[in-house]
């Protein structure tokens, strides 16, 4: 099944209004979003929140949820923390990625909630700070995010 990008960034608005964008388009923005099934459902300046609805298409071998999606996950949330502090025009990228896995996500379990706070920002680059849990408040992982940050073109 494919998923064609359908969410459109327009460079005249800031970040933070392009993630309440995103988050008044849900799922539909097309693309690995979709697929994976992950979405925004909070944010303000230097902060979101992430759900993703757990699915047997997220689990390993083993019936617990891949810590690719994990990943994943900390990677949206972390770059999308930083999205909301862009100025119109600006874009980003993912430079680092670290991810340490605490506890198994269970395959029962109904969604993964990934919270991403802004820890650094200067004109160029940003960290941030991300935490996973299941719906019954495991913390399954901690990750941090390091983004470019690129001036508008």
């Amino acid at each position: 099944m494919t998923y064609p990008v359908r969410f459109k960034l327009d460079p005249t608005v800031d970040g933070l209004e392009l993630v309440r964008q995103w988050m008044d388009a849900g799922l539909e923005v097309g693309g690995f979003l979709q697929r994976l099934g992950a979405r925004p459902v909070e944010a303000r300046e230097g902060f979101v929140r992430f759900l993703l609805d757990v699915d047997v298409g997220h689990l390993n071998l083993m019936g617990i949820v891949h810590g690719g999606v994990t990943a994943a996950i900390v990677d949206m949330a972390g770059a999308s923390a930083v999205m909301t502090v862009l100025t119109p025009g600006q874009t980003l990228a993912t430079t680092d990625l670290t991810t340490r896995f605490l506890n198994a996500a269970p395959g029962g379990a109904k969604q993964l909630e990934a919270t991403g706070t802004l820890t650094y920002r200067d004109d160029r680059k940003a960290t941030v700070a991300v935490q996973v849990a299941t719906d019954t408040g495991v913390v399954v992982a901690q990750g941090s995010v390091g983004v470019a940050i690129r001036a508008p073109r």
